[in-house]
């Protein structure tokens, strides 16, 4: 069974004489959701006398008949906003460990101190690096004296400054 309905049931099995089954549903799931604004009028479906049958309709609009996972993906799963940086990982010369490093970084998502402490570790908060500030992402890449030592070795050779804050380097 899925949400209460047997996995080989039938369109007439989710109906009942009040509705579709799902509308009495209170999930927030966002599938669930999802399925309820896509069930049409089940007045004509109640009425009828003609057998099922099984339509893939991606997006409302009548498909080839075949059914396509990459397409249900699609459909479910909408793709967010675009972000300014996705062009600088996801190249197609990129190294793939590199690439997913870097993309976890911008996600702020690295294993931290400061977010071990928030999944309940009993650790020191300090840096393993200088022993000095607390360990996040902005004082690991940028605050921390040997992550400065190593800016400056390669921005004077080139002339230039050294970035201070993360959120600027992605911009």
């Amino acid at each position: 069974m899925i949400v209460g309905l047997p996995v080989l049931a039938s369109v007439g099995d989710a109906l009942s004489g009040e509705g579709w089954w799902l509308d009495r549903s209170r999930s927030r799931n966002p599938v669930i959701l999802y399925i309820k604004q896509c069930l049409l009028d089940p007045s004509p479906i109640l009425s009828s006398e003609e057998d099922d049958v099984y339509v893939w309709r991606p997006n409302g609009v009548l498909s080839s008949g075949s059914f396509s996972t990459a397409e249900t993906w699609s459909v479910l799963h909408l793709p967010g906003p675009q972000v300014l940086w996705h062009k600088s990982v996801w190249f197609t010369g990129r190294v793939p460990k590199q690439a997913f490093l870097t993309w976890v970084a911008v996600r702020d998502r690295l294993s931290t101190r400061d977010r071990l402490l928030c999944w309940g570790l009993h650790i020191p908060a300090v840096c393993v690096l200088c022993n000095r500030g607390d360990e996040t992402r902005q004082h690991l890449f940028f605050d921390c004296t040997y992550s400065s030592e190593v800016w400056c070795y390669f921005t004077t050779r080139l002339h230039l400054s050294p970035p201070t804050d993360f959120e600027e380097v992605l911009r």
